[in-house]
């Protein structure tokens, strides 16, 4: 019986035995102490004690481990904050826009995790030939952390209850923390207060762990509705950017349509260019333009934002409509946009911006949610007797409204053909003399060792577009430096037209002066016939210019101070101006100027003095 119940024993035992060989590699994996791995402990981005057992058992527990850094898998969660964040904060990746519509009054809270922050950067996809001139370079880190570039873009805001409320619903507030204790920030001490501004507010910050984002949407009992923005994070640099100075100018316009220019897109010119230049110039347009009246209630409040632009605009022009690359100013590219269908007299916006990067555009792409510069203003004219001339082809500077006839509907859509085709008929005389002059020869045997016959040629071409291609300005408009044209002739209406006492130059002898009652081209008076209106005068400079760069034995000479000068010339002090008190084909912001001054029949009859006087 004893061997018997020995034998039984030694059966009972040899499972447990069994058993306790199979679990025991187990229980000492799992019971090991947590210490074991401490050497490793440097590679975690936060401390975490289970460590070692992650990395031995990651497919018994699901998780994954990616050079110290692990997070759990668990459906239907963000696996970047399970365990590090708090409830009702919501994940961003890298260059995709947090979407959200929100209730006034209300707060979303985001963080871009850890993970996210040390991890891959969005793939580069072509962009701009070149930075623009005048962008700032990226901030360097401070060691061991990262620059993070944050955006907001209020996509929509609340409308006002009532038709007659004026003013715009209040910006959103705007907060960041880098304090796991304070993952959802707002106006306290450990949090960051960025402004917004016309919908729109950024910051770059240098970190090296999980970032926590608040967005409180302010309350009006004024406004009704919801807004609606987008949230960025990015370690690549902004996905949305706005600037608060505008790219470009407003050169001119008539009732209808207006004349803008970006600012040059390289220093580059015809004469030093490289491959940026062909490409800048023959690529597609990089810019847009969106223009919109100046009491459009839609947009103001939200006009810094592109989501918002491209949303409520009522007026764009992109691509190719209305828009082209020119070299007119100073040889640098620039991007010129013609807008039209605008109303006369109106007050209008026009907003420049680069949809995109201007390649790509959207989540998952540098710069993908566009760039906003602060809007250019102006106002159209009110008369209805001048119209933009540009992209000529003799006077290739000329970029300007000249007097016009709307009625007459042949001429109207030929109008820059005809003043070209007259300047350049006009130049025929001019060249065949100046080729008399010894122009290629030796240094001691020309006229100048300062000028060469091709300045000349710029500077009289220069000089015969100006003059034969009158920059027109609204005959209501009472500004000192215009000079009235036309006045005896019928206005387009039918109406008869004189300088009246308020106008600040008038003069009862005025009437019967040939620069007062009539153009100074006389085809215009002949062919175009536009009634009625003023003259910005061309800078005295171009006929000093004129005079410096070309041969003595032209005789060209310039009408003196109260002799003839001040009819024909503005003072060139205004040049840089806007509206110019003079208009020069070099000036900065006049546009493609334009002389203006002389009487033409007078000028081509012969050359010599009488080439640059004025008809009295």
């Amino acid at each position: 019986m004893r061997r018997l119940g020995y034998a039984c024993t030694k059966l009972r035992l040899l499972p447990l035995l069994c058993a306790s060989c199979l679990l025991t590699p187990i229980l000492l994996v799992l019971l090991r102490p947590h210490h074991v791995c401490a050497a490793n402990g440097d590679t975690l981005t936060h401390e975490d004690h289970n460590y070692p057992r992650l990395q031995t058992l990651p497919e018994l527990l699901e998780l994954e481990v990616d050079g110290g850094n692990y997070e759990s898998e668990f459906v239907g969660a963000d696996r970047s904050i399970i365990g590090r964040a708090e409830d009702g904060v919501t994940a961003l990746a890298n260059n995709a826009p947090g979407i959200s519509t929100i209730k006034q009054g209300s707060t979303d809270f985001w963080t871009f995790p850890s993970k996210a922050l040390w991890g891959v950067s969005s793939p580069p996809v072509p962009g701009l030939p070149s930075p623009l001139q005048g962008q700032s370079s990226s901030p360097t880190p401070a060691a061991g952390e990262k620059i993070l570039y944050i955006s907001l873009t209020t996509c929509i805001q609340p409308s006002p209850k009532s038709a007659n409320q004026n003013g715009t619903p209040d910006q959103f507030k705007f907060y960041v923390s880098t304090s796991s204790s304070n993952q959802k920030p707002n106006n306290s001490d450990n949090a960051i207060a960025v402004p917004v501004d016309g919908g729109f507010g950024w910051l770059n910050i240098s970190v090296k762990s999980d970032v926590f984002i608040g967005v409180f949407a302010p309350y009006n009992t004024d406004f009704s509705g919801t807004y609606n923005y987008q949230l960025t994070a990015s370690i690549d640099g902004f996905y949305a950017s706005y600037y608060n100075e505008p790219n470009g100018d407003f050169i001119d316009s008539d009732s209808n349509t207006a004349l803008l220019y970006t600012k040059s897109v390289t220093s580059e010119t015809t004469s030093n260019a490289t491959s940026v230049f062909q490409k800048w110039m023959s690529g597609p347009p990089a810019f847009s333009m969106f223009v919109y009246k100046q009491d459009d209630p839609r947009i103001l409040g939200i006009q810094n934002s592109y989501c918002a632009l491209e949303s409520w605009a009522p007026v764009q022009v992109s691509g190719a409509i209305g828009t082209s690359m020119t070299l007119i100013r100073d040889g640098q590219p620039r991007q010129q946009f013609h807008v039209t269908n605008l109303n006369g007299s109106s007050s209008y916006y026009a907003t420049t911006v680069i949809h995109g990067n201007s390649t790509a555009s959207g989540g998952g792409y540098v710069n993908g949610g566009g760039t906003v510069w602060n809007p250019l203003n102006f106002t159209t004219k009110s008369d209805n007797n001048c119209a933009l001339v540009f992209n000529l082809t003799f006077c290739t500077s000329v970029a300007y409204a000249a007097p016009s006839n709307p009625t007459n509907k042949t001429l109207s859509p030929m109008l820059g053909a005809k003043y070209d085709d007259y300047a350049a008929s006009l130049y025929t005389n001019f060249s065949r003399s100046l080729a008399q002059i010894p122009c290629n020869t030796t240094a001691s045997a020309q006229y100048s060792l300062a000028r060469t016959c091709t300045d000349c040629d710029n500077a009289y071409r220069d000089w015969l577009c100006a003059v034969s291609i009158p920059r027109c300005e609204d005959f209501s408009n009472n500004a000192s430096y215009l000079q009235p044209r036309a006045v005896n002739q019928l206005f387009l209406n039918g109406t008869n037209g004189s300088v009246t006492s308020n106008d600040p130059v008038f003069k009862p002898d005025n009437f019967s002066r040939v620069y007062y009652s009539s153009s100074r081209n006389p085809m215009i008076d002949t062919d175009i016939q536009p009634g009625p209106y003023k003259e910005i005068l061309p800078c005295k400079d171009l006929c000093y210019e004129l005079v410096r760069s070309c041969p003595a034995a032209l005789q060209f000479g310039c009408p003196l101070e109260g002799h003839g000068l001040n009819w024909s010339y503005g003072d060139s002090i205004g040049m840089h101006l806007y509206p110019p008190t003079c208009n020069s084909l070099s000036s900065s912001k006049g546009g493609a100027a334009v002389l203006r001054g002389m009487g033409f029949s007078a000028v081509f009859m012969a050359f010599g003095t009488a080439l640059i006087t004025v008809m009295i």
